[in-house]
């Protein structure tokens, strides 16, 4: 009886083993499952993203033509995307492909109000465009004033004060880095200026709603685009008061009166009288340094480039993925 005890407890022993080896394997290969699962939807999300990118980099190529113009630009990303879609077919079922360029989204660079030639110039001038600009979005002119200081010690080469706040180039002050006396390398740089937050949140909630991003930048030679910029970037640079570029803006979409065509025309005209106008700071045509944000959709992913394109010859400038999302 002794000896048949013993046995059976030694397959009794035997067999809890088997089972908690099942178990230990079954775990690993669970675990394992799961591994590889888990790295084959990132992979086919890598692989998502590279194609929405590639998409949306046939937005910035479409941009490159020379024959056309912001208004045109939706109407051809829509046609050209239905032709992308239809290629896109077969084997890879319904999934959707397009990419999209808007009107708004296409725009001469020198639209825009370029921040560094106009801190690293005239002080003077360059405070007073400021404060033209920033009571035009109807920021306060304490708020103003504060952050104009801020932006000149910003860029400027030595470390003395503008004003009377010592924060403006003592950013340790506040717990942050900078100010790097030099110039902006990007535009979105300027959010790290002391103050800046402030006025971008005054003039996006005041009754104008401004959206700063599309009337600054630091790319170009410093001119205004008298076609593209918008009323309160002309009324700023030329030093009119708020509301006198009305009728030049209205007027300037021509004939059709469709903004961002061929026919756009300026009528210096239509400007009210104030100084001289200098014509070494402003351009009456196009240019030649066009923005364009191009969207690129792939199923559900979908990802966005800004480039800088030059349309003679035809060239990309600069290109960068946009991390907003919604625009």
């Amino acid at each position: 009886m002794r000896p048949s005890r013993s046995k059976n407890r030694a397959s009794g022993v035997a067999l809890v083993i088997v089972l908690w080896a099942v178990t230990l394997i079954s775990a690993a290969m669970i675990g394992l499952a799961a591994l590889l699962q888990r790295q084959l939807g990132q992979e086919v999300a890598a692989l998502q993203n590279a194609r929405a990118l590639l998409v949306a980099e046939s937005g910035v190529q479409m941009a490159l033509n020379p024959s056309l113009f912001p208004s045109d630009m939706e109407a051809a990303s829509r046609e050209l995307s239905a032709r992308l879609q239809k290629g896109w077919q077969g084997s890879r079922g319904n999934l959707e492909v397009r990419f999209e360029v808007k009107a708004r989204e296409f725009q001469a660079e020198e639209g825009r109000l370029n921040l560094n030639t106009l801190l690293l110039g005239d002080r003077n001038e360059a405070r007073r465009i400021l404060t033209n600009l920033f009571s035009g979005w109807e920021v306060s002119a304490t708020t103003s004033s504060a952050v104009i200081d801020a932006l000149l010690d910003w860029v400027d080469a030595d470390s003395l004060l503008t004003g009377n706040d010592e924060s403006t180039e003592n950013y340790s002050l506040l717990g942050r880095s900078g100010p790097r006396n030099g110039p902006f390398q990007k535009i979105e740089e300027v959010e790290q200026v002391k103050g800046w937050n402030q006025l971008a949140r005054e003039a996006s909630e005041g009754p104008q709603k401004v959206d700063w991003k599309r009337k600054l930048t630091v790319f170009g030679a410093g001119q205004v685009c008298l076609l593209s910029a918008e009323e309160d970037v002309i009324e700023a640079w030329l030093g009119l008061s708020p509301g006198s570029a009305a009728n030049f803006v209205k007027f300037r979409s021509g004939p059709d009166q469709i903004p961002g065509t061929q026919d756009d025309q300026v009528n210096l005209s239509l400007l009210p009288a104030g100084p001289t106008l200098d014509m070494n700071r402003v351009t009456t045509g196009w240019g030649d340094l066009w923005r364009v944000t191009s969207t690129g959709y792939v199923g559900g992913v979908k990802r966005t480039i800004v480039a800088l394109v030059s349309r003679n010859p035809p060239s990309v400038r600069s290109r960068w993925l946009s991390t907003e999302e919604d625009r």
